[in-house]
């Protein structure tokens, strides 16, 4: 049991011992702060990497623009909170650096637009095919979600491409907008990799691979 969860556990046995709680609702309780104190976990981490690296808004744009869009296309995961926690840190860290150092310079304003569009057309294809990405333990069967999902999906998509070109356009006046718009689209790619079998597979790998660590 991670630490998370064990201190999500003394939180909701506190809570349920002086609301006089059963223990259905007090798991209820456990599960709703471990999510909370997962996000937050995640949220100082990946702010703590971003200051350290120069990395600090482009993390938080994959932060945020990763978990905008994955409330409705779903997606594969680590199998361990402790695997989930490391991949998306790492993840989230390495798709900055290339925002900020490598995608982040300063181009002709067309090649900046051909990647957005690139990436777009990319992700609107794996969407169709894909969304929405259920898990084994919460499968997806009502027709109107299902819909409404890949409603949400695209409409958030072309939103995000908005805002890309928009930072793209208006970026000689400030040139970090460049590197915005790249973690945008690289939130893109990356939640594109997690809709498809090869993702969930990498991720399985990579959880397995990170327990055989943590074990030695």
């Amino acid at each position: 049991m991670s630490i998370i969860e064990v201190l999500a556990n003394k939180i909701a046995d506190k809570i349920s011992e002086k609301l006089l709680l059963e223990e259905e609702k007090k798991a209820v309780i456990a599960y709703g702060l471990i999510g909370i104190l997962q996000v937050t976990t995640l949220f100082l981490l990946v702010t703590l990497l971003g200051l350290l690296t120069g990395t600090l808004y482009e993390s938080l744009m994959i932060f945020f623009t990763v978990g905008f869009l994955r409330k409705s296309t779903g997606g594969a995961h680590a199998q361990t909170m402790w695997g989930c926690n490391t991949v998306s840190v790492l993840s989230i860290l390495i798709l900055a650096l290339i925002s900020r150092y490598v995608l982040g310079i300063s181009l002709r304003t067309s090649v900046h637009l051909l990647l957005a569009f690139a990436v777009f057309t990319a992700a609107l294809l794996v969407f169709y095919h894909r969304v929405p990405v259920d898990s084994p333990n919460k499968p997806i069967v009502s027709e109107v979600k299902i819909k409404r999902l890949r409603r949400e999906s695209f409409m958030k998509l072309l939103l995000l491409l908005i805002i890309a070109v928009s930072c793209i356009w208006n970026a000689e006046r400030a040139q970090r907008l460049y590197s915005i718009s790249s973690s945008i689209l690289m939130a893109m790619v990356w939640q594109m990799i997690t809709l498809t079998d090869q993702g969930a597979r990498f991720l399985e790998k990579m959880d397995t691979t990170l327990s055989k660590i943590l074990q030695l």
